[in-house]
């Protein structure tokens, strides 16, 4: 089951120029695509969130559904018109893209929230961190222990 509806990738295209899905239901060729795209931005997201929920189009947070049907929407785009997109076209699919990979980013990078979710927290990640900061030095690892300098500090 896909975690986006045929409505909410239809939103996205223009509707003059091709149509998602048939009686509401993705066609297969729609569906192979679109399974790959999902698995992509969900193995992203999951690094910032538990997504072992987020199962079909009911149960995956709406920000995440709209960063996936408007990645879709563009991969449609330029499988619809590989031979001859005109340039129009290439800028609307281009811009979409983009705006997708800019939502999956900032959910990663922690500078949006997904509404009603748990996770999010960016812990950074370099070492030596405060945790290790607190522990005793061992012959293994003399950096363990308090800082031997800050940035005021004159040498």
């Amino acid at each position: 089951m896909s975690r986006i509806t045929v409505r909410e990738a239809q939103a996205w295209v223009e509707g003059t120029k091709f149509t998602i899905g048939s009686n509401g239901v993705f066609v297969q060729k729609e569906s192979d695509l679109l399974e790959q795209i999902e698995e992509e931005l969900i193995a992203r997201v999951e690094s910032a969130y538990d997504t072992t929920t987020w199962v079909d189009s009911t149960t995956t947070p709406r920000l995440v559904r709209v960063a996936i049907a408007k990645k879709f929407v563009a991969w449609m785009y330029r499988r619809q018109y590989s031979e001859d997109l005109p340039e129009a076209d290439a800028a609307y699919s281009m811009l979409l893209e983009a705006n997708s990979e800019s939502i999956i980013v900032s959910i990663v990078d922690g500078i949006i929230e997904i509404p009603g979710e748990t996770g999010g927290e960016v812990t950074p990640g370099f070492y030596p961190s405060d945790a290790s900061s607190a522990l005793e030095p061992t012959s293994d690892d003399m950096s363990l222990g308090p800082n031997k300098f800050s940035i005021n500090q004159v040498f």
